[in-house]
């Protein structure tokens, strides 16, 4: 038997290698939202017979889906790192959409002009906000949710809340343009030779597959995200943004100017709100006050996914923009599952939650803490998961209840108000609610049984009860492949992870820890 005469020091570099990539990838503050966009990601590769998640073409789709909202988000971003928040920038968005909707279609500014007017009010908001903030030492969330308020009521007052008459062209240059249809067209037309000729032939050939979908604004949110990025980490900028957040007391002292920083982040911040309602109305065909109801829990919560600190101080932008991904990526399953609007905000909700306590658990470094933390991911994504049969029999539940209450007090002789007598429905209905109903109980209340079971897990949090748990969900798992609801395996897939993550975390970091003495 031959022995293994290589020093200690080799064996422990050799065998700890993956270790230590494993231990310095999870360092990284996005380490969890590239991991759950890569599961997620195959498990609806895996369940879906359509167009395939990772073609080139359904990436385009969800970047430019994706735009408005990641630079909403990345200016968002920088406000965190400051450790403050801006809850005004969905109606800071939705008002700089109406103005420049506004200026453009009832005064007459031409186009161009009036994008850099709806940029202006942006930034005009954010330095309103950061010097109430900076200089005189208001809280940020009382001055942001008053700007809620104020900004959306000023879009509302300049359109009367009406949508306005159709934007001109030149605003699909910021949203639906696609700027590789004209050399296509070109080619297709023999106008192209040379080098050219063969960029529009390799075009044309791969048009539908991969370049159909190419838009101008996912250009826009690569740029704004990579111009921000760099300033953030090689300014001086983003130096002193991250010591602000880190230790807004230790920067005054080290004579950093943190009321001048933390009012222009306060400005970049709306002014990415305001270019956001233009990328918006470059997809929209008009300008509505309206745009961007809401925004602010969906920006807040791909800022935190994204392994934003909301204590400040730790965070990147790199973070942020699979944040918006991912929460893309939940936003769209969850519209597949065919889940009412109203749910998916329950689980938006839900999800700025599971972050913040990712957030605390990572500051923590204690290894049963963040056991516990998959575990209570895991039943987060088993509640999910229940929701999309669960929400279809509670709904038939409510209505049925309804329309038997209301038609009890129209036979006892009261007068039903508009609304009441709109909750009395036909016999159809009936039968289809009844059927609805009765084809979503056994799942609803499999899944349910199956988030108890996590919870369990999450409560007792022992080897035990996570095997129980992991070994459950790969059943549900099996069972709605089978049963035909796939739309719902991604989120189980996602919560098997976890638990295994959750067995498995504990002997790592026993591991990490002996491969750390021994070098």
């Amino acid at each position: 038997m031959a022995l293994n005469t290589s020093p200690p020091s080799i064996r422990n570099h050799i065998g700890g290698l993956p270790l230590r990539l494993l231990i310095r990838y999870f360092r990284a503050e996005w380490s969890g939202a590239l991991l759950a966009i890569l599961i997620l990601g195959i498990s609806i590769e895996l369940v879906t017979d359509g167009r395939p998640f990772f073609s080139p073409s359904n990436l385009f789709t969800i970047l430019n889906n994706s735009a408005a909202l990641g630079i909403v988000a990345a200016g968002m971003t920088l406000v965190i790192l400051t450790a403050g928040i801006d809850l005004s920038v969905g109606s800071v968005m939705g008002m700089c959409a109406a103005l420049t909707g506004y200026v453009v279609s009832y005064v007459g500014m031409p186009p161009l002009m009036a994008m850099a007017f709806g940029l202006g009010c942006g930034a005009a908001v954010g330095m309103l906000h950061g010097s109430l903030v900076a200089y005189f030492g208001m809280p940020a969330f009382i001055v942001t949710l008053a700007g809620l308020s104020v900004w959306r009521g000023t879009g509302h007052l300049a359109t009367e809340a009406q949508a306005t008459p159709k934007m001109p062209e030149i605003f699909n240059y910021l949203g639906r343009h696609n700027p590789l249809k004209s050399l296509r067209d070109a080619y297709k037309a023999g106008e192209l030779e040379g080098i050219w000729a063969s960029i529009g032939s390799i075009l044309d050939t791969y048009w539908l597959t991969i370049f159909r979908t190419f838009q101008m604004s996912t250009i826009l949110l690569v740029v704004v995200f990579v111009i921000l990025g760099l300033i953030v980490s090689n300014t001086k900028y983003g130096r002193y943004v991250y010591a602000v957040g880190s230790s807004p007391s230790g920067a005054r002292q080290a004579g950093i100017p943190t009321s001048r920083y933390i009012t222009l982040t306060y400005v970049i911040c709306s002014a990415c709100a305001a270019f956001g309602a233009l990328l918006f109305l470059g997809r929209a065909p008009y300008a509505k006050s309206d745009y961007g109801v809401m925004w602010e829990l969906d920006a807040i919560a791909a800022v935190v996914i994204g392994g934003t600190s909301l204590f400040g101080g730790r965070g990147s932008l790199w973070g942020t923009f699979m944040g918006v991904i991912l929460l893309k990526l939940i936003n769209n399953g969850l519209t597949l599952a065919q889940l009412n609007t109203f749910w998916q905000m329950v689980v938006t909700g839900l999800i700025i939650v599971l972050a913040v306590s990712l957030d605390i658990v990572r500051q923590s470094h204690d290894p049963v803490l963040i056991r516990r933390f998959l575990a209570a991911l895991a039943a987060g994504l088993a509640f999910m998961a229940f929701l999309t049969p669960g929400s279809l029999w509670i709904t038939a539940q409510l209505t049925l209840r309804e329309h038997v209450s209301m038609v009890a007090m129209r036979e006892s002789g009261a007068a039903l108000a508009p609304g009441q007598a709109q909750r009395i429905i036909s016999p159809a209905e009936i039968d289809a609610l009844s059927a609805q109903a009765g084809a979503a109980t056994w799942p609803s209340l499999a899944l349910l049984m199956l988030a108890l079971i996590c919870l369990a897990a999450f409560w007792r949090n022992t080897p035990l009860f996570l095997s129980i748990a992991a070994g459950a969900t790969a059943f549900a798992v099996a069972v709605v492949l089978l049963a035909g609801l796939g739309a719902v395996a991604p989120f189980l897939i996602l919560a098997l992870c976890g638990l295994a993550g959750a067995l498995a975390v504990v002997p790592i970091w026993t591991r990490a820890q002996a491969f750390a003495r021994s070098t």
